[in-house]
């Protein structure tokens, strides 16, 4: 038994997985906004602070006043957030750092503290803020903001007698600060936490609400015409589903509640129909047992026929040789005078043996077809409208489906009339408990043939048998004769068509009747 899921589950389910995508994505972008704006107020911070090293250089270089400088440099540094802060001259060499070990050593231009200005074209350009900036992950993985300014030539520095600055140096040198960001990986933590409690909460909440409405406004309405349902099923007609809302669930309602009606009419009309429909039933039936024993006649005949075509053959040569040396025995002079009324009787007898295998031969060969222009469809329903009005097709589903503007066919109608009375049998046949017989006609892809296609859904026919269906004398019907197809296919290709059979066991079978265009 299948796991039954409510609706009110779906909807909260499916309510709840948009949100938590929809907060999902809306954190992703919430973090990466708020990192953003965390670094790009680092960044304002470390160029604020840089500037202020910057103009305390400058003041100290006018004053020729180095201890004082880097003195005030040692205590910004001692700030939490600044890893470390270095004065670099033009050479890449380190004049002064908060970090003792590193004064004196040279750094490459290469180094991510240099690549802001030698990567560039015009190397000393001035470039925006964050382009001075990096995030740098260090080898304890801490993300730590590195900001680079270059300290540029003033006026003052080449033109003062104190200073040895040349006019022509654009960059006296690089101003590189380290700023810790583990307060920002705090802070983001802290915000995505704070942002996922929030987001829960809101889950069972909206859970809550859309499970409330959704049992109010959609659960009990369905529930109702569940139940409502459940009753005409049973043969309650009198049922009435009752409407409590204007929306589209009371439209509903309304809506069944007028088709129950019409189910209560038409099963009233039907009862009546019934008792009428009885009685003419019972006196079809015995047009209809007439017409079945015209086609069990027609059966045997046709049986017969090829009976007598296959008896006569297989005779005929035999009579031939014997009629051919008792023709000879009775011209030959050494013959016994007394044995020739004998022979000569021989001769007779073979010959109206002869005469009867003649007449069998004529007995069996087909008619010629009297053809005439007229349309397939024409021909189909006039089979469907017989077949129709059998018992033995009242469970029976008769499908057509029949194309349009189709051309005429040039045919004997009696003739395949008779094919298709013959496929409509056969499909009876194979659907003893009911079901259904679609017809449809079609052009070929070609255009030179009239296509009908007779498919049922009965148990179908095995490929052993399917290589067998047109021979004679086959059947799988207890009472069949096999030569209904074999009779079928002989008129169909006398016309000039074709007939082909497609099936598989347990998935019915096709018959497809392909006729030439008239011209």
């Amino acid at each position: 038994m299948k796991m039954r899921i409510s609706l009110i589950a779906k909807l909260t389910f499916a309510t709840s997985l948009i949100l938590l995508v929809f907060m999902g994505l809306l954190d992703n972008i919430n973090l990466k906004n708020f990192r953003k704006v965390m670094i790009d107020y680092a960044v304002s911070n470390a160029e604020e602070v840089a500037d202020i090293i910057s103009q305390s250089a400058y003041d100290a270089m006018m004053k020729n006043d180095k201890a004082s400088l880097y003195h005030m440099i040692g205590r910004i540094a001692e700030s939490r957030n600044i890893e470390h802060i270095r004065l670099i001259d033009p050479q890449g060499k380190v004049v002064f750092s908060n970090i003792t070990g590193e004064v004196g050593s040279v750094i490459g231009k290469h180094a991510d503290e240099c690549t802001m200005c030698h990567s560039t074209v015009n190397s000393g350009v001035s470039t925006s803020s964050m382009n001075r900036s990096r995030i740098i992950t260090t080898r304890s993985g801490k993300e730590t903001l590195g900001f680079t300014k270059p300290i540029y030539n003033q006026p003052a520095c080449f033109s003062a007698s104190c200073h040895f600055h040349g006019r022509n140096d654009k960059v006296l040198g690089l101003l590189d600060i380290s700023i810790s960001l583990e307060m920002l990986r705090q802070k983001s933590h802290e915000y995505r936490l704070e942002f996922v409690m929030l987001t829960c909460l809101l889950l069972l909440i909206i859970g809550m609400l859309v499970t409330i409405l959704t049992h109010y406004l959609v659960d009990i309405p369905v529930q109702r015409l569940v139940r409502h349902s459940a009753l005409v099923a049973a043969g309650d007609l009198d049922s009435r589903v009752p409407v409590t809302s204007r929306d589209e669930l009371g439209e509903l309602s309304e809506s069944v509640n007028r088709m129950t009606e019409s189910l209560g009419r038409a099963d009233s009309e039907l009862k009546g129909w019934a008792d009428i429909l009885e009685n003419k039933v019972e006196e079809r039936s015995r047009e209809i047992k007439r017409m079945e024993e015209h086609l069990r006649r027609s059966e045997k005949l046709a049986s017969l026929g090829t009976l007598s075509a296959g008896v006569a053959h297989e005779i005929n040569n035999p009579l031939t040789g014997i009629l051919l040396y008792a023709s000879i025995l009775n011209s030959d002079k050494r013959l016994d005078p007394l044995l020739l009324p004998d022979v000569e009787r021989v001769i007779s007898e073979t010959q109206r043996c002869a005469g009867i295998v003649k007449d069998l031969l004529e007995f069996s060969r087909e008619s010629t077809p009297e053809k005439e222009v007229i349309t397939l469809e024409a021909i189909l329903e006039e089979v469907v409208t017989f077949f129709h009005k059998q018992p033995d097709f009242s469970n029976i589903v008769l499908i057509r489906n029949y194309g349009s503007d189709l051309p005429q066919i040039s045919v004997d109608p009696n003739q395949i009339r008779q094919v298709f009375m013959n496929l409509v049998i056969n499909a009876g046949h194979a659907m003893p408990h009911g079901g259904a017989l679609e017809i449809s006609t079609s052009r070929s892809a070609d255009g030179k043939h009239v296509c009908a296609a007779l498919k049922d859904s009965g148990e179908g026919i095995s490929d052993v048998n399917l290589a067998r269906i047109f021979d004679p004398f086959f059947t799988t019907k207890p009472q069949g004769t096999g030569l209904g197809l074999s009779i079928s296919y002989g008129i169909i290709e006398n016309h000039g068509g074709k007939i082909e059979v497609r099936s598989m066991a347990g998935e019915g079978a096709t018959f497809i009747v392909m006729l030439p265009v008239s011209v």
